[in-house]
Protein backbone atom coordinates (compact mmCIF):
# COMPACT_ATOMS: atom_id res chain seq x y z
CA UNK A 1 0.00 0.00 0.00
CA UNK A 2 1.20 3.53 -0.66
CA UNK A 3 2.34 6.22 2.03
CA UNK A 4 -0.81 8.42 2.16
CA UNK A 5 1.02 11.37 1.44
CA UNK A 6 3.04 9.48 -1.51
CA UNK A 7 -0.73 8.40 -2.53
CA UNK A 8 -1.80 12.31 -2.57
CA UNK A 9 1.66 12.80 -4.74
CA UNK A 10 0.74 10.36 -7.24
CA UNK A 11 -3.26 11.35 -6.94
CA UNK A 12 -2.66 14.79 -8.10
CA UNK A 13 -0.03 13.80 -10.57
CA UNK A 14 -2.52 11.43 -12.05
CA UNK A 15 -4.90 14.18 -12.59
CA UNK A 16 -2.40 15.99 -14.30
CA UNK A 17 -1.63 18.66 -11.80
CA UNK A 18 1.41 19.12 -9.71
CA UNK A 19 1.39 17.62 -6.43
CA UNK A 20 1.34 19.49 -3.40
CA UNK A 21 3.34 18.92 -0.79
CA UNK A 22 2.18 17.94 2.72
CA UNK A 23 4.14 18.15 5.87
CA UNK A 24 3.42 16.10 9.01
CA UNK A 25 3.87 16.84 12.63
CA UNK A 26 6.57 14.64 13.77
CA UNK A 27 5.13 12.04 16.11
CA UNK A 28 1.93 12.72 15.59
CA UNK A 29 -1.28 10.76 13.91
CA UNK A 30 -2.29 12.82 11.07
CA UNK A 31 -5.42 12.56 8.93
CA UNK A 32 -4.92 13.67 5.34
CA UNK A 33 -8.51 14.12 3.82
CA UNK A 34 -8.18 14.70 -0.28
CA UNK A 35 -10.51 16.78 -2.15
CA UNK A 36 -10.96 18.25 -5.84
CA UNK A 37 -10.47 21.74 -7.01
CA UNK A 38 -13.96 22.34 -7.99
CA UNK A 39 -13.57 25.41 -9.09
CA UNK A 40 -15.92 27.99 -8.09
CA UNK A 41 -19.74 26.73 -8.13
CA UNK A 42 -22.79 29.07 -8.35
CA UNK A 43 -24.42 27.02 -5.54
CA UNK A 44 -20.88 26.92 -3.18
CA UNK A 45 -21.12 30.74 -2.79
CA UNK A 46 -24.50 30.33 -0.33
CA UNK A 47 -24.31 26.93 1.67
CA UNK A 48 -27.58 25.37 1.90
CA UNK A 49 -27.56 22.00 3.83
CA UNK A 50 -30.89 20.93 1.19
CA UNK A 51 -28.57 21.48 -1.57
CA UNK A 52 -25.89 19.50 -0.25
CA UNK A 53 -28.88 16.52 0.95
CA UNK A 54 -30.15 16.54 -2.38
CA UNK A 55 -26.19 15.77 -3.88
CA UNK A 56 -25.34 12.70 -1.52
CA UNK A 57 -29.54 11.39 -2.99
CA UNK A 58 -28.22 11.96 -6.52
CA UNK A 59 -24.86 10.29 -5.54
CA UNK A 60 -26.44 7.30 -4.27
CA UNK A 61 -29.25 7.30 -7.39
CA UNK A 62 -32.30 8.22 -5.02
CA UNK A 63 -33.71 10.56 -8.17
CA UNK A 64 -37.16 11.17 -5.98
CA UNK A 65 -35.22 12.09 -2.57
CA UNK A 66 -32.80 14.61 -4.54
CA UNK A 67 -35.71 16.38 -6.68
CA UNK A 68 -37.43 17.02 -3.70
CA UNK A 69 -34.57 18.21 -1.53
CA UNK A 70 -33.59 20.70 -4.55
CA UNK A 71 -37.12 22.20 -4.82
CA UNK A 72 -36.58 23.05 -1.09
CA UNK A 73 -33.18 24.34 -1.29
CA UNK A 74 -34.34 26.20 -4.43
CA UNK A 75 -37.41 27.47 -2.41
CA UNK A 76 -35.06 28.21 0.83
CA UNK A 77 -32.68 30.36 -1.71
CA UNK A 78 -35.55 32.49 -3.07
CA UNK A 79 -37.02 33.32 0.17
CA UNK A 80 -33.56 34.61 0.92
CA UNK A 81 -33.31 36.75 -2.37
CA UNK A 82 -36.37 38.52 -1.38
CA UNK A 83 -35.11 39.02 2.01
CA UNK A 84 -31.45 40.26 0.44
CA UNK A 85 -31.65 40.47 -3.29
CA UNK A 86 -28.90 38.98 -4.85
CA UNK A 87 -28.21 38.13 -8.61
CA UNK A 88 -26.18 35.16 -6.75
CA UNK A 89 -28.96 33.83 -4.58
CA UNK A 90 -31.14 34.10 -7.95
CA UNK A 91 -28.74 31.95 -10.24
CA UNK A 92 -28.09 29.56 -6.92
CA UNK A 93 -31.97 29.33 -6.89
CA UNK A 94 -31.93 28.60 -10.62
CA UNK A 95 -29.72 25.70 -10.40
CA UNK A 96 -31.29 24.12 -7.99
CA UNK A 97 -34.61 24.02 -9.94
CA UNK A 98 -32.11 22.73 -12.49
CA UNK A 99 -30.92 20.00 -11.15
CA UNK A 100 -34.32 19.22 -9.89
CA UNK A 101 -36.05 18.90 -13.39
CA UNK A 102 -32.85 16.73 -14.06
CA UNK A 103 -33.29 14.46 -10.92
CA UNK A 104 -36.99 14.32 -12.20
CA UNK A 105 -36.36 13.28 -15.35
CA UNK A 106 -33.87 10.14 -14.25
CA UNK A 107 -36.33 9.17 -11.57
CA UNK A 108 -38.95 9.12 -14.35
CA UNK A 109 -36.19 6.84 -16.49
CA UNK A 110 -36.04 4.73 -13.84
CA UNK A 111 -39.66 3.54 -13.31
CA UNK A 112 -39.76 3.66 -17.18
CA UNK A 113 -36.87 1.11 -17.61
CA UNK A 114 -38.81 -1.80 -19.06
CA UNK A 115 -40.40 -0.18 -21.97
CA UNK A 116 -37.76 -1.32 -24.22
CA UNK A 117 -39.04 -4.58 -24.08
CA UNK A 118 -42.42 -3.84 -25.57
CA UNK A 119 -40.70 -2.30 -28.48
CA UNK A 120 -40.12 -4.25 -32.09
CA UNK A 121 -37.32 -5.98 -32.45
CA UNK A 122 -36.13 -3.88 -35.79
CA UNK A 123 -36.41 -1.10 -33.58
CA UNK A 124 -34.97 -2.20 -30.61
CA UNK A 125 -31.47 -1.11 -30.78
CA UNK A 126 -31.76 2.31 -32.03
CA UNK A 127 -34.27 2.71 -29.11
CA UNK A 128 -31.63 0.96 -27.00
CA UNK A 129 -28.88 3.36 -28.09
CA UNK A 130 -30.90 6.81 -28.34
CA UNK A 131 -32.29 6.04 -24.38
CA UNK A 132 -28.57 5.45 -23.60
CA UNK A 133 -27.23 8.52 -24.74
CA UNK A 134 -30.15 10.44 -22.96
CA UNK A 135 -29.42 9.11 -20.19
CA UNK A 136 -25.61 8.95 -20.47
CA UNK A 137 -26.31 12.68 -20.63
CA UNK A 138 -28.33 13.48 -17.80
CA UNK A 139 -25.80 11.29 -15.92
CA UNK A 140 -22.99 12.89 -16.70
CA UNK A 141 -24.74 16.02 -15.70
CA UNK A 142 -25.34 15.15 -12.67
CA UNK A 143 -21.87 13.60 -12.05
CA UNK A 144 -20.48 16.59 -12.56
CA UNK A 145 -23.30 18.25 -9.81
CA UNK A 146 -22.38 16.03 -7.46
CA UNK A 147 -18.39 16.49 -7.79
CA UNK A 148 -19.14 20.13 -7.30
CA UNK A 149 -21.50 20.28 -4.56
CA UNK A 150 -20.03 17.43 -2.29
CA UNK A 151 -16.00 18.30 -3.52
CA UNK A 152 -15.45 14.89 -4.91
CA UNK A 153 -16.63 12.24 -7.69
CA UNK A 154 -18.74 9.50 -6.63
CA UNK A 155 -17.65 6.52 -8.00
CA UNK A 156 -21.37 4.87 -8.77
CA UNK A 157 -22.23 7.67 -10.59
CA UNK A 158 -19.12 7.57 -12.34
CA UNK A 159 -19.29 3.92 -13.40
CA UNK A 160 -22.58 4.55 -13.96
CA UNK A 161 -22.76 7.58 -16.41
CA UNK A 162 -19.79 6.12 -18.19
CA UNK A 163 -20.80 2.90 -18.92
CA UNK A 164 -24.26 4.25 -20.78
CA UNK A 165 -22.16 6.42 -22.79
CA UNK A 166 -20.64 3.63 -23.87
CA UNK A 167 -23.55 1.67 -24.63
CA UNK A 168 -24.81 4.68 -26.61
CA UNK A 169 -21.84 4.80 -29.18
CA UNK A 170 -22.97 2.82 -32.32
CA UNK A 171 -20.45 1.01 -33.40
CA UNK A 172 -20.95 0.80 -37.15
CA UNK A 173 -21.89 4.03 -37.72
CA UNK A 174 -19.41 6.66 -38.92
CA UNK A 175 -17.46 8.57 -36.43
CA UNK A 176 -19.14 12.15 -36.76
CA UNK A 177 -22.55 10.10 -35.51
CA UNK A 178 -20.71 9.20 -32.41
CA UNK A 179 -19.11 12.94 -31.97
CA UNK A 180 -21.30 14.63 -29.30
CA UNK A 181 -20.94 10.78 -27.25
CA UNK A 182 -17.43 10.48 -27.78
CA UNK A 183 -16.98 14.37 -26.39
CA UNK A 184 -19.11 13.52 -23.16
CA UNK A 185 -16.90 10.60 -22.84
CA UNK A 186 -13.96 12.46 -23.18
CA UNK A 187 -15.10 14.72 -20.07
CA UNK A 188 -16.43 11.77 -17.73
CA UNK A 189 -13.30 10.02 -17.73
CA UNK A 190 -11.25 13.45 -17.46
CA UNK A 191 -13.39 13.73 -14.46
CA UNK A 192 -12.64 10.90 -13.19
CA UNK A 193 -8.91 11.50 -13.21
CA UNK A 194 -8.13 9.06 -16.78
CA UNK A 195 -6.76 11.92 -19.04
CA UNK A 196 -5.53 9.45 -21.54
CA UNK A 197 -9.06 7.89 -21.79
CA UNK A 198 -10.32 11.32 -21.99
CA UNK A 199 -8.05 12.23 -25.40
CA UNK A 200 -8.32 8.91 -26.65
CA UNK A 201 -12.32 9.70 -26.65
CA UNK A 202 -11.55 12.96 -28.27
CA UNK A 203 -9.16 11.47 -30.76
CA UNK A 204 -12.15 9.51 -32.21
CA UNK A 205 -13.94 12.37 -33.29
CA UNK A 206 -12.83 13.66 -36.35
CA UNK A 207 -11.70 17.02 -37.18
CA UNK A 208 -15.31 18.46 -39.39
CA UNK A 209 -17.70 16.82 -36.44
CA UNK A 210 -15.79 18.95 -34.02
CA UNK A 211 -15.89 22.19 -36.00
CA UNK A 212 -19.61 21.44 -36.44
CA UNK A 213 -21.38 24.07 -34.05
CA UNK A 214 -23.53 21.14 -32.88
CA UNK A 215 -20.74 19.52 -31.24
CA UNK A 216 -19.48 22.77 -29.99
CA UNK A 217 -21.07 22.15 -26.46
CA UNK A 218 -19.98 19.40 -26.06
CA UNK A 219 -16.16 20.17 -27.15
CA UNK A 220 -16.18 22.67 -24.55
CA UNK A 221 -17.14 20.11 -21.69
CA UNK A 222 -14.19 18.35 -23.01
CA UNK A 223 -11.63 20.65 -23.10
CA UNK A 224 -12.66 22.52 -19.41
CA UNK A 225 -12.75 18.95 -18.11
CA UNK A 226 -9.38 18.53 -19.38
CA UNK A 227 -8.59 21.74 -17.70
CA UNK A 228 -7.45 22.97 -21.34
CA UNK A 229 -9.56 26.76 -20.48
CA UNK A 230 -8.49 28.49 -23.45
CA UNK A 231 -9.60 25.89 -26.02
CA UNK A 232 -13.06 25.36 -24.02
CA UNK A 233 -13.53 29.31 -24.08
CA UNK A 234 -12.98 29.31 -27.73
CA UNK A 235 -15.38 26.30 -28.81
CA UNK A 236 -18.25 28.13 -25.98
CA UNK A 237 -17.68 31.22 -28.28
CA UNK A 238 -18.32 29.54 -31.36
CA UNK A 239 -21.21 28.41 -29.67
CA UNK A 240 -22.62 31.80 -28.25
CA UNK A 241 -21.19 34.12 -30.41
CA UNK A 242 -22.64 32.33 -33.62
CA UNK A 243 -24.63 34.65 -35.66
CA UNK A 244 -27.17 34.21 -37.21
CA UNK A 245 -30.14 34.16 -35.35
CA UNK A 246 -28.59 34.92 -31.67
CA UNK A 247 -28.82 32.22 -28.85
CA UNK A 248 -31.81 32.61 -27.20
CA UNK A 249 -31.64 34.36 -23.48
CA UNK A 250 -33.37 31.32 -21.44
CA UNK A 251 -31.27 28.73 -23.63
CA UNK A 252 -27.67 30.78 -22.18
CA UNK A 253 -28.65 31.47 -18.91
CA UNK A 254 -28.95 27.18 -18.69
CA UNK A 255 -26.06 26.61 -20.59
CA UNK A 256 -24.29 29.53 -18.27
CA UNK A 257 -25.04 27.49 -15.20
CA UNK A 258 -23.73 23.97 -15.76
CA UNK A 259 -20.87 22.78 -13.46
CA UNK A 260 -18.53 21.96 -16.68
CA UNK A 261 -17.65 25.44 -16.18
CA UNK A 262 -16.82 25.94 -12.64
CA UNK A 263 -13.24 26.62 -13.18
CA UNK A 264 -14.12 29.86 -15.75
CA UNK A 265 -16.27 31.80 -13.72
CA UNK A 266 -14.93 35.17 -12.39
CA UNK A 267 -13.24 35.63 -15.69
CA UNK A 268 -14.20 37.89 -17.82
CA UNK A 269 -13.90 35.79 -20.97
CA UNK A 270 -15.91 33.57 -19.83
CA UNK A 271 -18.26 36.16 -18.19
CA UNK A 272 -18.94 38.57 -21.34
CA UNK A 273 -20.75 35.44 -23.08
CA UNK A 274 -23.23 35.64 -20.60
CA UNK A 275 -23.52 38.55 -18.49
Amino acid sequence: MLPIVWLAAWLAADAGTPPTAVTLPRGRLATIVLTEDVGSPIERAFPNDLYQRAAQADADGRWDDARTLYKRAADEWTAQAVREPSPGLDLAAAKAEREATRSEELAVRAKNSSFGSRIPDALREPFRRRQATEEGRLLREKLMATRAALGRVPPALFIRARARLREALDPDGPPARNAQVQLWLCATEAVGGDARAARLARAAVPEAARADSANAVALATCAAALHEDQAALRALESFVLRLPPPRPAELLRELSLANDWDHLRGTRRFESLFW
